[in-house]
């Protein structure tokens, strides 16, 4: 039998037909009703599900693994730094050793000069003293040109000796770079690390909240599925309703057959009370079991709304609220000591890369300088040898070659003080090798120079976290905009659920107009017979069991077999299939 919206052809007269009227409007108002409902608990599913979308992506993006990793890189990037002053002040001490070598071997230049100008004076004597002996002349001159030789020798050693203080000097002004860092660089290297280590904090707590959101969606989860369940109050209300209607109609159509027309009217009109009075409990136990389920209803959306105010909390607590510019997050601080420590290395790099074209240069010119050395040596066996001769010659040729042996014997004297200049210029030179070769390999060991690898290591770190800090930021950004969303659509939800009041107030106005429509208080009495036929029709329409207990309190139950057959259970549906019947 089709017992929904019998729809009424009559001008409405009788209470009945009133009561059937605001019927309609109930049912109108819940299908409405409930059908908005259920698309707003839709919505709020949609957008809780972004937002826990956001935070996963918060989440991912300071995964373990990469933030161990990532730490670990920093921290080791620390250490770097840390001993760049150690470094840079060992450079400066070879600097400063190399320098004072420098000095050295031009004052060793000065000496040389000064030896080869009496060297040459001597020379020019003997040759002018010996003008009148034989073959004398000729002897003389090649000592003198063998001290010129040697001079020219120390000129060019004296200009290598100025082009290597020239590098000296560039090479050192690389270094002052540290006297600008020195005090800021053991700060930067601190605050890397102790940002760094931050980093996997904030790691921590973000997975922390993860978890508490977790926790938090799982109640959620719970309270859908129980405000599902109680959106099916709806489609209950919504039969029984339409149960209501029928039982009006089938009165009717019962009092319009011919086997009625037998019946006095007293007893027709007692008929219509009782189905009347039948309607009125109905509509009773109807508002009072949909008052109570909106109730549940209306505190899961309480609930709701508590739950999206502990998630904006949440949210706030991932990150300090930013509203002062000074505060940053943790690799927002890292950030900013990676940016220092770049700009303070990328100068002691370029110290460090003069210390190595210095000693490059320094090792190809102490080989050159050596080279002068030894042929000056040679020049000075060379005059020795010489005078030795001049003087041996001398000593046979008796007394008029007195004069020119004193001279020969001073100038064979005074060469030797070549020997005490190039042997310390040798010297000098070794030990300005070894402090070249000790600058290029650094004081702490790193045959490879750790200054050009730590600015490139700087430089991706930098990259990688500037690059992580945007993603986080621009998370938490769509984090903030989807707990907002949340909010909106719980406020929504709020306001579209609550419509119990209205309904329930429409349902007890129906009641009323039942209970109004009675003059009196109908009982069975006599009429048994006619009514087994009539109730059992009714009976039949009804699918719930609390319909049934108050059709029988009045009616008694029908003795009709197919009638009062108990109802089986319905088969156990998903929830989607209830939310589905919660949307009609």
């Amino acid at each position: 039998m089709n017992t929904r919206r019998l729809q009424k052809t009559a001008d409405i007269s009788s209470p009945t037909d009133i009561i059937g009227q605001k019927l309609e409007d109930a049912l109108a108002q819940i299908e409405q009703r409930f059908l908005d409902g259920g698309t707003v608990l839709v919505s709020v599913l949609d957008v809780f599900s972004g937002l826990l979308k956001a935070l996963e992506n918060i989440t991912n993006a300071l995964r373990e693994d990469e933030a161990e990793e990532a730490t670990a890189e920093l921290l080791r990037t620390g250490e770097l730094i840390a001993a760049l002053p150690a470094q840079q002040l060992a450079r400066r001490e070879r600097f400063e050793s190399i320098s004072q070598y420098g000095k050295s071997l031009a004052s060793e230049v000065l000496a040389m000069e000064d030896t080869l100008r009496y060297l040459r004076a001597f020379a020019m004597t003997a040759k002018i003293t010996g003008a009148g002996i034989a073959d004398f002349a000729g002897f003389a001159e090649e000592i003198v040109e063998r001290i010129q030789f040697a001079t020219r020798e120390v000129q060019a050693f004296a200009e290598c000796i100025h082009s290597l203080q020239g590098l000296i000097h560039s090479a050192n002004a690389g270094g002052e770079v540290l006297a600008v860092h020195e005090h800021a660089i053991p700060a930067i290297a601190q605050d890397l690390v102790q940002n760094a280590n931050a980093i996997q904090t904030q790691r921590k707590t973000l997975a922390d909240i993860a978890d508490q959101v977790r926790e938090l969606a799982l109640k959620v989860q719970g309270r859908l599925a129980s405000t599902l369940s109680s959106l099916q109050i709806g489609d209950v209300t919504r039969q029984r309703i339409e149960h209501c209607q029928a039982a009006f109609a089938i009165s009717d159509d019962y009092l319009s057959r011919e086997a009625a027309a037998t019946l006095s009217a007293e007893d027709q009109d007692r008929i219509q009370m009782l189905i009347t009075r039948l309607v009125r409990d109905q509509l009773t136990a109807i508002a009072a079991e949909f008052k109570a389920q909106c109730g549940t209803i209306v505190q899961n959306i309480g609930a709701f709304s508590n739950d999206a105010t502990v998630l904006m909390k949440l949210q706030q607590s991932m990150l300090p609220a930013r509203t002062d510019t000074s505060e940053r997050s943790a690799m927002g601080f890292v950030q900013n000591s990676l940016e220092l420590a770049r700009d303070a290395v990328a100068g002691i790099e370029q110290s460090a890369s003069e210390a190595a074209r210095l000693s490059d240069s320094a090792s190809d010119m102490v080989k050159e300088l050596v080279e002068s050395v030894k042929t000056i040596q040679l020049v000075r066996n060379d005059i020795q040898y010489m005078a030795l001769n001049t003087y041996l010659r001398c000593t046979q040729l008796g007394e008029e070659s007195r004069a020119i042996n004193v001279v020969t014997n001073e100038l064979r004297s005074f060469s030797t003080k070549l020997d005490e200049v190039t042997d310390r210029a040798l010297g000098d030179l070794n030990q300005l090798n070894e402090q070249a070769i000790a600058l290029r390999h650094g004081h702490t060991g790193d045959g490879a120079g750790t200054g050009p690898k730590l600015v490139g290591r700087i430089e991706i770190a930098l990259s990688h976290v500037t690059q992580a800090d945007k993603t986080l930021e621009a998370q938490v950004d769509d984090l903030c905009g989807r707990g907002q969303e949340v909010t909106i659509k719980v406020a929504a939800a709020t306001a579209g659920l609550d419509f119990h009041q209205e309904v329930t107030a429409i349902l007890v106005d129906c009641r009323s107009l039942a209970a109004e429509a009675l003059s009196y208080e109908p009982d069975c009495e006599g009429l048994d017979d006619v009514l087994d036929d009539l109730s059992a029709d009714i009976f039949r329409t009804y699918t719930m069991k609390s319909e049934r207990d108050v059709h029988a309190a009045i009616f008694g139950w029908p003795k009709a077999s197919e009638a009062t057959t108990e109802p089986t259970l319905a088969p156990a549906v998903s929830d989607d299939d209830l939310f589905d019947d919660a949307l009609f």
